[in-house]
Formats: C-alpha cells, sequence, structure tokens
C-alpha cells in the first residue's frame, strides 16, 4: 500500500510499505484524511529507523475487530504513529464513531489537538468566571481551547502574531487578542503556556497570587529560564504544573469531541485542506506558521471507492446552512480544492474566484466580509433548491448594514456543480444594481 515516509531531513515523500495486519483486538481502517500537528513537524527532522507519521486520521472500517465499530463504519482515531497511509490499524479503544454530519476533514482535525485542549482544561479544573492567558493561541490546540473555555463562562485572552491570526479567536468567544505576551493585562487566574522561551518567564508574571501556569508545549523550541525570586514578586506562591496530553481513554474523549462538533459546541477550524499528494508541501507552510488551525490532507481516491458522497442537493443546502450559521470548518470542507466562483456584473468582487482558499478566504471572508458594518450580523435565509443530477439552484435571501450604515436587503441565486460529494463549480446570480448602490457607492 502506499505511505507517506520520511525521505530526508524534514521532507517526506510516498512509498511503497507493506500492507497492514491487524494484531489482536485490531480493526483496518480505510483513510481517507489526516492531520498533520506540528510536533511531527520536529519529529520529522530526525526519524528514527523504521518510524512514520501519523497520529490523527478519520476514516471508515474495512475489516473489523472483536469489539467496536462495524464495517463501513465512519470513525477517527488517534494512533500512536503510521497514520499517513492507504490503511491503517486501530484498537477500539482509540476509535470514536462519525456521526454523517461530520466530515472526514473535520473528524481528522479532532484528535491530538482536540484531546489536548479537552484534557488541558479538564487539568485547570473548572474555569467559570476565570481570567485565562493562552499563549500559541493560533494553532489547533488554541482554537479548541479558546470555544471550550469561552463556552464554559472564561474570560480568554489570545496571545497570537498578527490581528489576521486572532480574528477567529474572537468569533469563537476569546475576549481580548494581544500580539506580543507582554502586551497581556492581567492579573490573569489562569495562564496556558505552550511557546516557551522567554514567553513563560513573562507569562507566570502576569499571574495572580497563588495563580496556576499549565505549561503544555514549547513551540518556540527554545528552553526556558526561570528566576526562583520571581515567585516572590507579583505572582507569589503561584503554581507551575507540565501537561502532556496522554492521559485519558483515547475513545471515550474522542466520543466527547464527536459529540461537541456533532451539536454546534466546538468546530473544527480548517486551516488548509489539500490532497494528500501536497504533504510535503503543507508541512513546509505549517513549520513556517503560513496555516492558522489545522493542516488537513485527504485521501480522494479512498474517500470515493469507500464512502458514498453526500447527494448534491444535501451539498449544496448544508453549504447555505453553515454559511447562515459562520460555520467555516463546513464551509471549507463544502469545497473541491479547484473549486470556480464566478460572481456576476462589473462590481469590484465579480469574475472568477479560483481555488478553496480563495473563496474562502478571500472571497467569501476578507472581500466580502469588508463590504459590512463591524460586528453587525448578515443573516442569510435558504428560500429553495432545485436539484437536476450534478447542478443545483440554490436561491437565498442577504440582509445586513452595510459599512456606510445603509440597509442591504438582496435576493441571491446560484448554479451549484456538485461531483463526488463536494462543490466543484458555483455561478451566483443577483441584483448588482443594488449592490452597487448600497456596498460600492464610496467606490463610484
Amino acid at each position: 500500500m502506499r505511505a507517506v515516509v520520511p525521505v530526508d531531513t524534514g521532507n517526506v515523500g510516498f512509498g511503497e510499505v507493506d500492507e497492514v495486519r491487524p494484531g489482536a483486538g485490531e480493526m483496518v481502517i480505510a483513510v481517507a484524511a489526516f492531520s498533520i500537528n506540528r510536533g511531527e513537524t520536529f519529529q520529522l527532522e530526525a526519524p528514527q529507523d523504521g518510524w512514520r507519521p501519523g497520529k490523527d486520521i478519520a476514516g471508515r472500517v474495512i475489516e473489523a475487530g472483536p469489539t467496536g465499530p462495524p464495517v463501513g463504519s465512519r470513525v477517527v482515531a488517534h494512533l500512536p504513529h503510521s497514520g499517513w497511509a492507504e490503511h491503517v490499524t486501530a484498537p477500539a479503544t482509540q476509535v470514536a464513531v462519525l456521526p454523517d454530519s461530520i466530515s472526514f476533514e473535520q473528524a481528522a482535525a479532532l484528535p491530538l489537538a482536540g484531546l489536548t485542549a479537552l484534557r488541558l482544561l479538564r487539568t485547570a479544573g473548572s474555569v467559570i468566571g476565570r481570567r485565562i492567558l493562552l499563549t500559541g493561541a493560533a494553532g489547533g490546540v488554541g482554537h479548541y481551547v479558546t470555544e471550550l473555555a469561552a463556552g464554559a463562562g472564561a474570560s480568554v485572552t489570545a496571545v497570537v502574531s498578527s490581528p489576521a491570526r486572532g480574528e477567529r479567536l474572537l468569533e469563537l468567544g476569546a475576549e481580548t487578542l494581544v500580539y506580543d505576551v507582554s502586551d497581556a493585562r492581567g492579573p490573569f487566574d489562569l495562564v496556558l503556556e505552550s511557546v516557551g522561551g522567554e514567553s513563560l518567564p513573562v507569562a507566570l508574571s502576569k499571574l495572580v497570587p497563588g495563580g496556576d501556569l499549565i505549561w503544555f508545549g514549547e513551540a518556540s523550541r527554545q528552553p526556558v529560564t526561570l528566576d526562583f525570586f520571581d515567585f516572590f514578586t507579583a505572582p507569589e506562591a503561584a503554581r507551575i504544573r507540565h501537561f502532556h496530553y496522554v492521559q485519558g481513554r483515547d475513545d471515550e474523549d474522542l466520543a466527547t469531541l464527536v459529540r461537541l462538533v456533532g451539536s454546534g459546541r466546538l468546530h473544527p477550524e480548517l486551516g488548509r485542506v489539500e490532497d494528500w499528494s501536497r504533504t510535503d508541501a503543507v508541512l513546509d507552510d505549517l513549520r513556517h506558521r503560513r496555516i492558522r488551525g489545522n493542516a488537513v490532507l485527504t485521501l480522494t481516491h479512498t474517500v470515493h471507492e469507500e464512502a458514498t458522497p453526500m447527494d448534491p442537493r444535501t451539498v449544496v443546502t448544508r453549504y447555505v446552512e453553515a454559511v447562515a450559521a459562520g460555520d467555516v470548518a463546513t464551509i471549507r470542507a463544502a469545497f473541491a480544492s479547484d473549486v470556480v466562483w464566478t460572481y456576476p456584473g462589473d462590481l469590484p468582487l465579480s469574475g472568477d474566484w479560483k481555488g478553496r482558499d480563495m473563496v474562502v478566504d478571500e472571497f467569501l471572508g476578507a472581500a466580502a466580509g469588508n463590504l459590512f458594518a463591524p460586528g453587525a450580523p448578515v443573516t442569510i435565509t435558504l428560500v429553495n433548491v432545485i436539484a437536476d443530477g450534478e447542478q443545483v439552484f440554490a436561491e437565498w435571501t442577504a440582509q445586513a448594514t452595510a459599512r456606510n450604515g445603509d440597509a442591504y436587503g438582496n435576493r441571491c441565486g446560484g448554479v451549484f456543480t456538485v461531483r463526488d460529494g463536494v462543490i466543484v463549480a458555483v455561478r451566483e446570480y443577483l441584483d448588482t444594481d443594488h449592490a452597487r448602490r448600497v456596498l460600492f457607492a464610496s467606490e463610484e
């Protein structure tokens, strides 16, 4: 079978490896998607003999174990290694069943980052009403911690490198963004520290007396130096605890994460979704912090062979409903990587927007978002959906307040082309004269 294997320092390629054989108590899973974690980029710099990367996978059971889900079940799994391959083995204790409402891409982003966030907050104890300082917040763990902590009643200050990397954290419930830990205005009851180096001592100084700092990572890869006498200044009697995410039952905690995603209380942040042929390039982008949230790779052939794609009408309906709900993960997962969105007329937005990242991040995100009043809701209401084979026509209304304060109300339609469960093309139609008068008057 094919697998992603280390080829030299830090790089990977494709190789033929032995087909997996289940051990006692194990099932075999056809991998549909996997995610990359920063820790794996570090391991690839000096890979051990026989080791292959891959902790987080989602796919379909093709050979059942003595316990656990039957053949055909959609599952997510947390593995010790070797998950970037066509097939993997796993015991039932590392697997949770997925409902149809959660895509393989979303699920693949859950295991390591989600388990870390869940168990980190479990270690911290009740966070209701507590002020939390979270460093290194723009990664996959940071997004989950922010949403879970804010949802539990905490006030979260997130440390990120730029406004663009922190924007989604505000949407998920963070109250404050800072771009350097020294700028965080404490004191804080709890610090969750994942950067190390110079960040940890500064974060420690922001604690209330007797506060807790939980150290769960060293993204800077710089050692920490602490002065013992710092504990007698602002954070007198503060405590530092080291955290490692492995404590807990994977199957139970994965099931909790799946339940939270399914109920809309947790949103995997898919910063990049690519075919697994692009694994090496995505690794490079992750190392250089060009990806916010989780990076997910898909095994297209596996998805098509082992899973039945959603019908086109359902794909488009879920997409429009995700837009209405602001569910970026579902929006991103709805599109093929080479999708083309055609916007009509001669407005600044008019023309062809090509590629998933351009459509989601630039067209639907930054470009369209800047047309409306900051903080004001954009209400999308699905009116009608008509399907004929791979062609789907959807009609929706859009209500909002323009940046200039005028009321915007438009009736929109789109012809969607859906193949193999994803949107490959969209031709949108709307009242461009109304859009010009309300949204683009200042540019005339």
